[in-house]
């Protein structure tokens, strides 16, 4: 079973438009080919230089009268068209290519464009492997450097949102910790505990929070029964918080290049997904993150 096999599209005339930043790589723009193919998306909107971009389309044969070129010769104004286009609801998901990350966002955090919202934006990786359809939501290794207990709180919330687009309905989340029990000395333990208690008192919702645990107890019921841990939910975890943002980057590509995960990168908290992968990732990564996306979006559409 594949990623798109497990979630599956509701609503194939459900319509949705891309926006495109810097699309002047062959694997972005082969991703858009295929999403259009698919029915992934049923338009795409391209800021970037038109003649590198008409280039490239020929290189991989890609015409389509559903896919339109806005001239932006410039990594900044290209982030701002698609800013603006999310803005006015032209477009309801954006996508970074070949164009540096804080470029990307700035015009996503403009007041006037109201993007941003009042939500706080995290980065939402999802490990999927398919040879036991496994699959882990990972957060935030890809925005919080150093997150507050507030921050983490945030995370989760959208976290959960988005564990309930793919129907996990009740996801267990575990804030991660290299111990089982609150300890002073290791702010992350602490801040688990209190997030595992913000869930029981009604604040965090919609999920079960659990820790501290350690990743191994976390996502394994027979670890968990070695160690003693009687927690309830160890060895059930969907939704692992990591403490900081370099652990999350660490975990996120152990799992990728050693246990065989394909990891699929959105940016949450935003009027609208935002892809942003590794500039290592391929097609595949590409690909699956867009269709999230959509299915992100579809969930919220048929939510209201």
């Amino acid at each position: 079973m594949n990623l798109y096999q497990r979630f599956p599209m509701k609503d194939n005339r459900f319509d949705f438009t891309l926006a495109v930043a810097y699309p002047h790589d062959t694997e972005s723009l082969l991703t858009i080919k295929e999403a259009l193919k698919r029915g992934i998306i049923s338009n795409a909107i391209l800021c970037g230089d038109q003649i590198i971009i008409k280039l490239k389309m020929d290189e991989i044969k890609l015409t389509s009268k559903n896919i339109e070129i806005v001239h932006c010769p410039a990594m900044e104004e290209a982030a701002d068209r698609v800013a603006l286009l999310v803005s006015e609801n032209k477009a309801q998901a954006a996508m970074k290519c070949l164009i540096d990350t804080s470029i990307f966002l700035k015009p996503m955090l403009k007041k006037e464009y109201q993007i941003k919202q009042d939500h706080l934006l995290s980065h939402m990786m999802v490990a999927y492997r398919e040879s036991d359809n496994k699959l882990f939501l990972v957060s935030d290794g890809g925005m919080i450097i150093a997150p507050t207990i507030e921050q983490k709180k945030e995370i989760i919330i959208n976290a959960v949102e988005f564990a309930h687009t793919l129907g996990i309905s009740d996801p267990v989340v575990v804030p991660l910790t290299a111990k089982e029990k609150p300890y002073d000395k290791m702010p992350a333990t602490m801040d688990a505990q209190k997030l595992h208690e913000m869930n029981l008192s009604g604040e965090i919702t919609g999920c079960r929070v659990s820790g501290p645990l350690q990743f191994d107890v976390a996502i394994s019921t027979s670890s968990a029964a070695k160690k003693e841990v009687h927690d309830p939910l160890a060895g059930k975890a969907d939704i692992l918080i990591v403490p900081a943002i370099e652990s999350g980057n660490i975990l996120v590509k152990a799992l990728t290049y050693l246990a065989d995960f394909v990891g699929y990168g959105l940016i949450l908290g935003a009027k609208v997904p935002m892809i942003v992968v590794s500039r290592s990732d391929g097609e595949d990564e590409k690909l699956g993150s867009l269709y999230l996306a959509r299915l992100m979006m579809e969930a919220k559409k048929h939510h209201v």
